[in-house]
């Protein structure tokens, strides 16, 4: 059971109409139950849509002790689904701000404990929280690249994520998914049928050090864990 988190910051929730003042929104590691209906809802519909074409058996051997920062790939807008549908135990996720644009969908999501991150920016804020979570003995679910790969292939990892491994001290998990690209990939509106595969590693604890290079060479180390999961045209960069 992770050690309870409970922080406040209501210039967020003041300018993100419908994101709780008090997040998470629960601080007994138990997920809230607006989670849990969107994840009983992501696994229904996952499932309807992708039958035995979906293979998502590793994500439950990971473990749900904490602290631990989950990295994956990132290729669609389902993705997060399959982590929020189908990994056990409660999980934290950074969103990009853009999502919480309506009142509702922040209230949503500030339920489902995501939070918001405003991308290609240092978002101190989402940093902060991130850490707080991570020192807590959370779990955080972050994506490597930071946005969706437009091709199969795996970008350049963010520095941030070696940031946070670096400054949290957390294991790291490494993610690796394919094939989701294929059934909601970018400018796609309705699901196509394909096979999805999702495989978890070996927790790690990378190496520490100080600035802005050592981040980044964290993340790479992080990235090339990820990449070695991967079918070898998905590898990009970490081939």
């Amino acid at each position: 059971m992770a050690v309870p988190c409970v922080f406040y910051d209501r210039a967020v929730s003041s300018a993100l109409r419908g994101f709780p003042s008090r997040f998470p929104v629960r601080d007994d590691d138990r997920r809230p139950w607006r989670y849990r209906i969107v994840s009983a809802g992501s696994r229904v519909v996952l499932r309807a849509i992708f039958g035995r074409d979906l293979d998502v058996r590793s994500l439950s051997n990971m473990t749900d002790d904490g602290p631990l920062l989950v990295v994956a790939n990132h290729l669609s807008n389902i993705d997060p689904f399959l982590f929020g549908g189908f990994a056990p135990g409660a999980m934290f996720c950074m969103a990009k701000r853009e999502l919480y644009r309506h009142p509702v969908v922040a209230w949503v999501l500030g339920g489902c404990n995501c939070y918001p991150v405003d991308r290609g920016t240092a978002d101190r804020w989402a940093l902060r929280t991130s850490l707080d979570l991570l020192s807590s003995g959370g779990r955080v679910l972050i994506f490597l690249e930071g946005t969706r790969a437009a091709t199969p292939g795996m970008k350049r990892a963010e520095a941030g994520v070696g940031f946070l491994a670096r400054r949290s001290g957390a294991r790291v998990l490494p993610v690796a998914l394919w094939g989701s690209e294929g059934a909601l990939g970018r400018g796609r509106r309705l699901p196509h049928r394909v096979p999805i595969e999702v495989r978890v590693g070996e927790a790690f604890t990378p190496g520490t050090g100080a600035g802005r290079g050592v981040d980044q060479a964290i993340a790479d180390v992080i990235g090339h864990r990820i990449a070695a999961l991967l079918p070898e045209r998905y590898r990009g960069v970490y081939a």
